[in-house]
This record gives C-alpha cells, structure tokens and sequence, in this order.
C-alpha cells in the first residue's frame, strides 16, 4: 500500500459552460467533505482535469495540462475526466501521468473514489465506487468558484446528428434536468449573490421535452423570472429552429433576461449545411434572425461558423462570407474543421487543406471582427444593464462590465460591486475598447429596463 495521502486537491476545466458547472459541482463536493481545494500551481495531492473533445486542440490542451500537473506535483494523483475520457479512454490511459480515467457519467462519483483512495491507497479497487454514480442525489452548489456570475445546468445530452460533432457520443442522449431542481439550483446561486445566471446545457433548446410535466424553456424562463427576483438570466447557445415566438417575446421583453442570443450556423452555403446534416438552410437561418432584429435591434445575436468541413470549394467558401457579410448578426466565432473520428464527416472525402483551411478563417475573422467593432460603437450613448466583473487587469484603474447584449464596457474601477448589476451609460469608443461610468447611486441596485437610447 502506498503512503497515505493527504485531502487536497486542484481542478482544470476545458470546453463548454456545462463542463465548467460539472467542475464546480466535483469542486463543492469534496469541499464539503473536508478537501482543502488548491490553485493548480500550488501543488495538490490530486489533480482532476475535466477535459473537452469537440476539437483536436482541445485533445491536446487536455493532455498539455496532465503533464503541467505532473510537472507542479510529481507525486500527484491525476484523474482525468470529461468528454475525452468518455469518448476516447484508452489515449489518455496511455499517458504514463495518468493514474485514473472517468467517464461524464462518473464525475458525480468523483469525491467517493477520491476518499476511497485516500483511505485503501492507489491500488484501491475503486470500480464498485465509479458504478454507484448513478444513483447519487443531486449536486447543488452554492457559488462559482473565481467567477462574478453563475452557470446552471438544465439539460443534458443531445439526439442530434450533425455530421462532424463527436458531442452525441460524449454526452448521451437528450436529458433535461426537472424544474423543481433547476429552481433550486438558481435560488441557492441568487442567495450568493451571483446578480446573472447562465442557463446552460448542451442543446437547450430542447428543455422540457422528455419530461412529465409539460414545460419547455420558456416556461421555465417564466417560472424563474417570477420565483427568483434580482437575477438576470442569460441563455447559452440555441439553435436556430428552437428560438420560438414564444421564447422571443420573453427576450425581447423582459429587462431581466440578457439581451443576447447565440444561434450557430456552421455554413453560409446550403450544400453544406446539407452534408452537415443541419436542420435549416440559410433562408430559413436569414428569416428567423431578422425576425430577432425585427422585434428588437438592440438584442446582440452571435453565430459560429465552421471553416473548411469536407468539400468545402473556393465557391463554397464566397457563399459563406457574403452570406455572413449580408446578415444581420453582431459577432460570430469561426472555427476551422477538425476532424474527429467516428464522425461520419471524418470519412468524407474532399477533406480541405489545412493552409486553405487557415486562410478562410483569416478572412471570416477579419469580417467578424468589424461587424463587432460595429456593434460595440452604435452602444456609444445608451444606458445598458452592465454586470461588473472585476478589474481590468492587475495595474488598471478600469474594471471590466458586461452588458446584457454581450458588449464588455470599461468603467472606474471603484464603482460597483463585482457581480452586482448596475446601470452603465456608454461614454466614448476608444482603441478597440468601450468605456462608460456607472450611473450615479446605483452601483449596487437591481436590474434596470432593456438597453436603451439616452
């Protein structure tokens, strides 16, 4: 048996908003258990690096970080955990600093197998602890450890069959967390004082449709507004099919939902979204958009784009950017493709030269870029709900705010306080920057009306 192990312990989260919830929930467990929690470079006993697997950069941060934990703590124990685990197991136990893989189903498990080797050592048979995962109650937590606002998981998983997304595989099928525990869950983050929440999941626009009781995300979105008081709330990515008129009119008119929405569309060209298998085409992706604009000009609606995905020509490519040159989005996010095995995309042929692949992106981010640059300088003048997240950084006299339409302003760094919500009026554009002052004698009030004019 080896020498008995001390309680600490030290996190890395990759990926998504959802794996950052799942972290914080391992995270209160094993506080709440006695586990002192260390910052990475700090040296723990354990390391937990929840990993992400939607691209090959991700793969290779993952196996980056469990060999920076090996380097801070020679003697550590290193679980790995998350989507690469769950998808791809066998290339992270073939790394020599790995002690242990756990699958997404067995994070809940995590401080029991965490404590079963501390007390049996490393040779402990910890399979029995893994297994009983499934029947664990529910983790709630009551903050975000070195966040100024929240995540909150309402569903899970995801049915879809996009041709290039490995997600389905790493996650399971479609899951949505019941209202009651999604209530709960906000009213322990809002007692915290956490002033906006993002609910978050992997394809939440589908919340509500297994579950008995008859709900979806804009029911829930009612239920919350009217049970939790002093909370924005903000949506994490949608699709663009499941942005209902119903939903809408809660965005568009409630000032406590964030006046953003993120809808990916992955390819201005039909051919494509097609071989994607993505459930629209771009007239159907142009209609709903401008209908968001429509209702409401000041909503911040963002997009991601996929670059290069197999058969993707020169003509292919011009569609995608006049299209994105034409519509009225505020800033999108441009991935170039990567090729995951076991997708029916990695088989494809006319797989795109990587240097091609680069270039395109180049010209989509340089677009981006200004239709954002664009955004940010139609704020100058108005007042927006801003919530304060801290300073700028360590030297600056600015701290950072973020407004509900998702435009980061820079305000005195001594009004407001971090993760309170105040009224911002946007003062002047300066140096790919915004700058604004926090409106007299409300720097620590609720939430304000929709983003507005002066």
């Amino acid at each position: 048996m080896s020498e008995r192990r001390s309680r600490t312990f030290a996190v890395a989260t990759l990926g998504c908003k959802l794996n950052q919830y799942e972290t914080e929930c391992v995270r209160e467990s094993l506080e709440k258990a006695g586990w002192v929690f260390r910052r990475f470079e700090e040296g723990a006993e354990f390391y937990i690096i929840n990993s992400c697997t939607v691209t090959g950069k991700t793969d290779a941060r993952t196996r980056n970080l469990v060999r920076r934990a090996r380097r801070v703590s020679p003697g550590a124990f290193i679980i790995a955990t998350g989507c690469l685990a769950e998808t791809e197991p066998e290339s992270l136990e073939r790394l020599d600093e790995v002690d242990l893989v756990v699958g997404n189903a067995g994070k809940a498990s995590l401080h029991l197998v965490m404590e079963r080797i501390v007390e049996a050592g490393d040779d402990a048979d910890i399979r029995e602890t893994v297994d009983r995962s499934a029947g664990l109650e529910p983790v709630f937590i009551t903050r975000f450890h070195g966040h100024s606002r929240a995540f909150v998981k309402i569903q899970e998983g995801c049915d879809a069959s996009c041709s290039y997304c490995i997600i389905p595989r790493a996650r399971g099928p479609h899951r949505s967390v019941g209202q009651a525990a999604v209530l709960e869950q906000v009213r322990l983050l809002a007692d915290g004082g956490y002033g906006e929440i993002v609910l978050t999941g992997i394809h939440i626009g589908r919340y509500g449709t297994d579950l008995p009781e008859q709900t979806d995300l804009a029911r829930l979105l009612r239920r919350l507004l009217d049970r939790v008081p002093c909370v924005r709330f903000r949506l994490s990515s949608i699709e663009p099919t499941e942005v209902t008129p119903d939903l809408l009119d809660i965005v568009a008119g409630s000032d406590r939902i964030a006046s953003h929405l993120h809808i990916p569309l992955q390819s201005g060209d039909d051919r494509i979204l097609e071989a994607m298998k993505r459930t629209y085409d771009t007239g159907r992706f142009r209609r709903g958009i401008e209908a968001i604009k429509e209702r409401n000009a000041s909503i911040a609606v963002g997009t991601d784009v996929i670059v290069g995905f197999p058969g993707e020509t020169d003509e292919s490519f011009r569609r995608t950017y006049a299209f994105l040159s034409d519509l009225p989005v505020d800033y999108f996010h441009v991935f170039g493709y990567s090729r995951r095995p076991g997708t029916p995309a990695a088989s494809m042929p006319g797989q795109v030269d990587p240097a091609i692949r680069k270039s395109r992106s180049g010209k989509l981010i340089r677009l981006g870029g200004r239709k954002r640059l664009s955004f940010m300088r139609e704020r100058v003048g108005t007042v927006e709900s801003a919530l304060v997240q801290g300073p700028a950084h360590r030297f600056s006299r600015f701290a950072r705010a973020v407004t509900g339409n998702y435009v980061e302003i820079s305000v005195p760094r001594d009004r407001g306080r971090i993760g309170a919500l105040a009224p911002v009026l946007v003062t002047h554009y300066s140096r790919g920057r915004l700058y604004g002052r926090i409106l007299g004698g409300q720097a620590e009030a609720g939430i304000g009306g929709k983003e507005r004019r002066r």
